[in-house]
This record gives structure tokens, sequence and C-alpha cells, in this order.
């Protein structure tokens, strides 16, 4: 079977805990899903399949056991009395391309580096899917777009120059900052960890602390489907507010979702 593949942009507009189910006996309870080779954040695909099926399931004209949703995800066992079947849409695991970094001269910059883009890119290849991303080699100071003079991100010095295609400033958007690939990896080690406390008659039960993935990060993730209900999957979930990830009831895991060209 043919099957077209299509490409996704996820911006967090919360922050968003997808969490690895791995015990941590460390400071910090819950952690969330990484890469297991690069070990910076990712959305896995089963965690994200589920998030976009929870979705649809709720839009005007899909529903529980609709043929469509069965037919793009497969039937969930536990309500379609046991039948047992696979979806026909292949979803990929979501990969961060930016995570927003803290400046001395303006709220945030969004960080990227060239092994987070080489990456998109040739799972593109593979899946026949172009994604047209500048990659800038850089093994120095972070570099930012002229105009930003002496700039810090967190504790890092930059430099001007950075330049970047058309299709690259849609999918990183405003304020872009390109790290070298180990100073990118330590960013992703200092994600916000907030303090959850569980109360009883005001009385605290059980404190924990869960890492999360912060607002204004950016994922990139494909789907290879079909020729049946493309155009039904795709008005489900463009340019829609999706939920991912644990925590929905205290704001947790709001993203919009915009399919790229």
């Amino acid at each position: 079977m043919k099957y077209q593949t299509d490409a996704y942009l996820i911006t967090c507009l919360t922050n968003m805990h997808v969490g690895s189910g791995e015990a941590n006996y460390g400071v910090v309870d819950n952690l969330v899903q990484r890469d297991p080779i690069t070990d910076v954040p990712i959305i896995h695909s089963s965690s994200l399949k589920g998030a976009l099926r929870e979705h649809c399931k709720d839009e005007d004209g899909w529903g529980e056991g609709s043929e469509k949703l069965n037919y793009i995800f497969g039937p969930d066992i536990s309500r379609n009395k046991g039948e047992s079947g696979i979806g026909h849409y292949k979803f990929f695991d979501a990969n961060l391309i930016v995570l927003p970094v803290r400046s001395n001269k303006k709220p945030f910059f969004r960080a990227t580096s060239n092994f987070l883009l080489k990456e998109i890119v040739e799972k593109g290849k593979a899946l026949n899917k172009v994604i047209n991303l500048t990659v800038v080699e850089n093994n120095g100071k972070p570099k930012i777009e002229n105009g930003n003079n002496d700039v810090i991100l967190e504790d890092y010095e930059t430099e001007t120059g950075l330049q970047l295609g058309a299709e690259s400033s849609k999918i990183l958007g405003k304020e872009p900052a390109n790290f070298s690939e180990n100073d990118f990896k330590e960013l992703s080690q200092r994600l916000p960890v907030i303090a959850r406390n569980q109360l009883n008659n005001g009385e605290s039960k059980n404190l924990w602390y869960e890492e999360v993935v912060p607002r204004e990060s950016r994922f990139v993730f494909f789907v290879a489907m079909d020729k049946n209900y493309q155009k039904e999957f795709e008005e489900a979930i463009n340019n829609k507010t999706v939920q991912i990830g644990g925590n929905a009831s205290i704001g947790y895991g709001f993203c919009k979702i915009e399919k790229l060209s």
C-alpha cells in the first residue's frame, strides 16, 4: 500500500509532562521522556498517538468506535467488545527542535542545534517528506541573528551572524539561537522542576518533584497515511489545540499543532 507522509509542528502553549514511566531514585521523582541516544526530550510515538486519538475522538463527527477513528488509530479493545486490530496510519516520535532559553535582553530566545535539525531532515528524507531546514555548523558560541548585541543566553555568551531560510524561520520561530551539540545537550538537562503536593485538610501528605518541558518548546513529528480519511484527519488536528501528556486538569500539555507544507 502506498503511503503519503505529512509533517506537523507542535508548539507547547503550557508546560508539558510526558512521563518516562521509569522509577527514579534521585531528587526529581517524575522525569520526562528522553531520546535513548541523544538524551534530549522526546514524545514517544505511543504517547503522541494516544493524545491525538483522544483529541480526534472528541471532534464533531468522530466519536468512540467511529469507522474513521478505528481506521486511523485502531479500535480501543477495552471499548469495542474485545475487538482487536491496528490502525492504518503510522505515527512517529515527535523530535525536539526548540527549547526556550532565557536572555538578558529579551524574555527568551528559541534554542536549537544542528544535530536536532539534521535528525529531522534525515527522518523526513527516509519517509519521502522534504523538510528544508538550514543547518549551520557551530562548535563555538551560540549564534543569533544580526541586530542582537551583547546577548547572554542563560550563562552563554553569544555571537551574531545566524542566517536562516524561510522554512527554518517559520519552524523555529522568532529569536532563534543555534547552539553547539554539547551546549544544547547541557541545556536540555536543565529542564524546569516543579514541586507538587498532595494535601489532606491542609496537611501535606505527599510532596514530589516533577520535570517538565517548558512552554514555547517545539517538536516535529511525521505521520504516514494511506488515502483514506486524509482530509478528515488534517481538519481534526491542524491549527488545533491538543493536550499531550499528563496533568491536563492543572493545565499541562496544551499544544498547538500545525501542518508543515
